[in-house]
C-alpha cells in the first residue's frame, strides 16, 4: 500500500510510516494542526501523503466529536487520502443507544459523516479492555475505570448474576489488530475484534485469586442499572459528566448494557479469524501478572 497511515491524538496527526513497525514515537514525525481548519489539515494530510486515518480520539464531548467529523471532512478533501478508521473501540452503538449513553451519539455523528464521503472506512467493535483490571499496575493510556470488577479497592459489584457473555481485550491486542487491517485489500463498515469470552463472575474469581482473599460483592438488579443506579462504594469522574449525566448513571447504564449483550461479539466475521497469529492476552495474564502477591 502507497503512502502512510496517520494516528490522531488530541491536537496532533502523526504519520505512521509502513514497514517500520519498531520505530519509536520520539522518531515518528509530528505535525501539529487546527482541526477547525478543514482545507489546512487536508494540506497537512497531502504534504505528508498520508493514505490511512487511524481517528484515536477520546470520545468525551460534543467539542472531540466535531474535531473528529471535521477531520473526516478534511480527509475526504485531500487528494492522498483515501481510508478513514472511526475512532470508537467499544461496543457496537446504534441510534436506540443514544438516549442511553453519551457516545452512541458521539460514533454516530462519525458514521454519518463518513458515509457521505468518497471514504472507504471501518469502526472498531471490541468490547470491553482488559486494561481496567490491571491498573494501575498494567502498563495502558487508558483511564481508570470499573468494569464490575475492582482488583484495587477489592470490591464487585456484577450485574445480574454476573454470568453475562462479554468480550474482553487489551487495548494493546487491540491495536496490534488496528494495524493489521492495514494490511487488507477491503474493509468491512464494522471491523469486530472478538479477544476473549467470559464473565464479570470469572474475573472476580481471577481477582479474588490473584489477591489472595475475597472481595466485597454486591450483585446489581438490572432494573435498577437501567434506571442510573448502581452501588458502587466510590466512583472515578468518567470525562462524560459533561453531558449533565453523573458519574453514577454512566457507570449504572454502561453495566446495564454490559449485562443484556451490548459488550457481546456476535459476528463470525472478526480479525481474530482473520488473523490467527496475533495472540490474545487472557483476563488471567493480566490480572496475575498485575495482582499476584500484591
Amino acid at each position: 500500500m502507497k503512502g502512510h497511515s496517520a494516528g490522531c491524538f488530541g491536537e496532533v496527526l502523526i504519520p505512521l510510516q509502513r514497514h517500520k513497525a519498531h520505530r519509536s514515537v520520539n522518531e515518528t514525525p509530528c505535525v501539529a494542526v487546527d482541526y477547525d481548519d478543514l482545507s489546512g489539515t487536508a494540506t497537512s494530510l497531502e504534504a505528508a501523503n498520508v493514505d490511512t486515518v487511524i481517528c484515536a480520539f477520546g470520545m468525551e464531548s460534543d467539542a472531540v466529536s466535531e474535531a473528529q467529523v471535521n477531520l473526516i471532512h478534511a480527509a475526504d478533501m485531500s487528494k492522498s487520502t483515501r481510508r478513514f478508521v472511526v475512532s470508537g473501540y467499544d461496543m457496537l452503538f446504534q441510534e436506540a443507544h443514544i438516549p442511553i449513553v453519551p457516545i452512541a451519539k458521539w460514533t454516530l455523528a462519525a458514521i454519518h459523516a463518513v458515509e457521505k464521503t468518497k471514504l472507504e472506512y471501518t469502526r472498531v467493535v471490541n468490547g470491553l479492555f482488559l486494561d481496567y483490571y490491571g491498573l494501575p499496575h498494567w502498563s495502558s493510556h487508558l483511564k481508570p475505570w470499573v468494569n464490575a470488577v475492582n482488583p484495587a479497592g477489592k470490591w464487585a459489584v456484577l450485574p445480574g448474576d454476573g454470568s453475562a457473555p462479554v468480550n474482553f481485550i487489551t487495548s494493546q491486542d487491540m491495536a496490534r489488530f488496528v494495524v493489521r487491517l492495514m494490511d487488507l485489500p477491503e474493509w468491512s463498515p464494522v471491523s469486530y475484534i472478538a479477544g476473549q469470552t467470559t464473565t464479570f463472575q470469572k474475573i472476580l474469581q481471577l481477582a479474588e485469586d490473584a489477591r489472595g482473599e475475597r472481595f466485597s460483592v454486591k450483585y446489581e438488579r438490572l432494573e435498577d442499572l437501567r434506571k442510573g443506579r448502581i452501588s458502587f462504594p466510590e466512583f472515578y469522574k468518567t470525562g462524560l459528566e459533561s453531558t449533565g449525566q453523573s458519574s453514577e448513571s454512566i457507570f449504572a447504564l454502561f453495566h446495564y448494557l454490559s449485562s443484556t449483550g451490548g459488550y457481546t461479539i456476535v459476528s463470525d466475521d472478526t480479525l481474530d479469524a482473520r488473523f490467527p497469529d496475533v495472540k490474545i492476552t487472557t483476563a488471567a495474564e493480566v490480572i496475575q501478572s498485575s495482582w499476584r502477591g500484591r
